[in-house]
């Protein structure tokens, strides 16, 4: 009896190695056959943009699927001694029926975070802008459309801004520049979390005035009283990003979950005395309701 215990405590560890080897030798093949990750794109100190200033005609974009290469630019650069992030081409991902921008702690080049900005080629000009979105969670994040020119490209820095900033995401930041001056915050009540929802928001953009909307719902108008309106196309933008300490009292402590992400539905520009479609031709709340 003391024997065959023995034998059979020795065939079933005999048994065990054998199918610790197999489970190894399984697994060491698999990873064999897997091919490695695509090494990250190299980072460029300056962005290769576009220098047309030629405006471009409206547009409706929905997003999804695939990338754009005609009309879309992936950001892939950082700018050195700023307060932006690494923007990695990376941290863009097209799901079926969105856009998803994400930010991680990661350190490339002189930056601690890696934030995610996709651009549309061209230049845009007076019209209607809008975006169907979900902003990210987590103080810290900025997500934002906007449109923008900058010395960088021999132009003035203009912009006209719609974003969300982590410490607050109840409100809507509108802000805008002209030639290098900024009007400051305007924050605009919201009545529900911006990055648990998906709503419509939009700019006009005029000679004389700028609008701001929330589901076609008017919230702000800017008007040259308080300062001279933005006169310069510029480039439009999405992105996800959060910044350096000295911007900590303006988006929030940098406490967001690593790999936050944005969802963008839509982007459209329509024109001034355009009627081209419209992100809000199609736009249905209740298609975003859980």
């Amino acid at each position: 009896m003391i024997g065959s215990g023995r034998a059979s405590t020795v065939s079933v560890w005999r048994a065990g190695l054998f199918a610790l080897l197999s489970a190894a030798i399984l697994a060491l093949l698999a990873a064999l056959m897997t091919p490695p990750p695509p090494p990250e794109p190299r980072l460029a100190s300056i962005p290769p943009m576009h220098t047309n200033r030629s405006v471009e005609p409206s547009f409706v974009h929905h997003f999804g699927k695939k990338h754009d290469e005609e009309n879309w630019y992936k950001s892939n650069f950082h700018y050195p001694n700023s307060g932006h992030p690494a923007w990695q081409a990376i941290l863009i991902h097209f799901k079926k029926d969105r856009l998803e921008l994400e930010v991680r702690r990661r350190k490339v080049a002189d930056k601690k975070i890696a934030g995610a900005e996709y651009q549309r080629r061209g230049f845009y000009h007076y019209g209607r802008y809008e975006v169907v979105m979900r902003a990210a969670p987590g103080s810290g994040t900025v997500s934002a459309m906007f449109t923008h020119t900058h010395g960088q490209f021999g132009d003035p820095h203009d912009e006209i801004d719609i974003e969300f900033l982590g410490k607050d995401l109840t409100r809507l930041h509108a802000n805008y520049f002209t030639n290098g001056r900024e009007h400051g915050g305007i924050y605009i009540p919201l009545g529900f979390d911006a990055s648990k929802e998906v709503h419509l928001y939009a700019f006009e953009w005029e000679p004389g005035a700028i609008r701001w909307y929330v589901d076609d719902r008017l919230v702000h108008t800017a008007t040259p009283a308080d300062m001279p309106i933005p006169k310069a196309p510029g480039r439009l933008i999405v992105h996800l990003w959060s910044g350096t300490p000295e911007q900590y009292d303006w988006h929030g402590e940098p406490t967001f979950r690593n790999g936050a992400r944005a969802r963008f539905y839509c982007l459209s520009y329509q024109a001034a005395g355009d009627r081209a479609e419209q992100c809000s031709d199609s736009y249905d709340p209740r298609n975003f309701r859980n």
